[in-house]
């Protein structure tokens, strides 16, 4: 199988809290198979219940956390570049796109599970017990289960997850705002002001509620940015550095090499397409 496609069926320990923000080049499709869990995705908090599956795009900021004292079990699918899907059909290409539009979760109902569960069961045996057939197949089963999202998102309108709590909503407007605003000299207690809270309470409940640190997240946006810029303009990196917040060109190549694992000018020249 191409390193590009790749799933996953994982079962997280009680109060696990991933360690670092998520954003990778590829598409994901997180499923819920039991339990609770919160997603971070962008500068949305979802509460993500039994059947619950969240369609999160390429380099999309997101980052899972706990809800409660029970483990939650999950099965996550990503790819992109040249891997799954190889779709000939330029029409189910196009709605693949689609099912990663708004709205980014929706709610699988009662009656669909057992037919979800057992394409992705069926899909993660032949990932992790392959043969000479085995990519073939999870070509088909990839595209029914596509097929079936498609339909889905189409026709029941109802199934979409609502959004998180109302203790959540002010984060919310916080990251929104946080979004709006990364390219200027932003600090916390202009985020906490926006809300209308103590810079210390803020700290606190955002990090709570996003899973993310305030910093953190700010760096994210801007690291997220930057990686947008060098590929899809021509800009200096000094240029790109001031345009996504940071008055220190160095600093920032330090921040970026950090997150990304290879220096920005390098990020470019690898990833650059004519």
């Amino acid at each position: 199988m191409t390193e590009d496609f790749k799933i996953t069926k994982v079962r997280r320990s009680p109060y696990f809290d991933m360690k670092s923000p998520h954003l990778h080049p590829r598409y994901e499709i997180y499923y819920l198979i039991d339990g609770t869990s919160k997603m971070f995705l962008e500068d949305s908090i979802y509460v993500l219940n039994k059947g619950d599956m969240v369609f999160i795009p390429i380099n999309a900021i997101h980052k899972t956390s706990y809800v409660n004292d029970r483990p939650h079990e999950r099965i996550a699918i990503t790819f992109g570049g040249g891997a799954l899907p190889d779709f000939r059909d330029e029409k189910l290409a196009d709605s693949l796109s689609e099912i990663f539009s708004a709205p980014p979760v929706i709610s699988i109902s009662k009656s669909s599970r057992e037919y979800i569960d057992a394409l992705l069961e069926r899909m993660l045996f032949e990932y992790n017990n392959p043969d000479s057939l085995s990519e073939l197949n999870i070509k088909n089963i990839f595209q029914e289960l596509v097929i079936f999202l498609i339909r889905y998102k189409n026709y029941r309108k109802n199934d979409y997850a609502r959004n998180t709590d109302s203790s959540d909503v002010l984060m919310q407007y916080a990251a929104k705002f946080i979004r709006a605003n990364y390219m200027n000299e932003l600090t916390l207690e202009e985020a906490a002001a926006y809300v209308n809270l103590s810079p210390t309470y803020f700290s606190k409940k955002f990090k709570q509620s996003t899973g993310f640190g305030y910093k953190e997240y700010l760096c994210s946006i801007r690291i997220q940015a930057a990686s947008h810029m060098l590929l899809e303009t021509d800009k200096s990196i000094t240029q790109i550095a001031m345009d996504c917040g940071w008055s220190d060109s160095n600093y920032f190549g330090d921040v970026f090499k950090k997150a990304k694992g290879i220096s920005p000018l390098k990020y470019r020249k690898n990833n650059f397409k004519p």
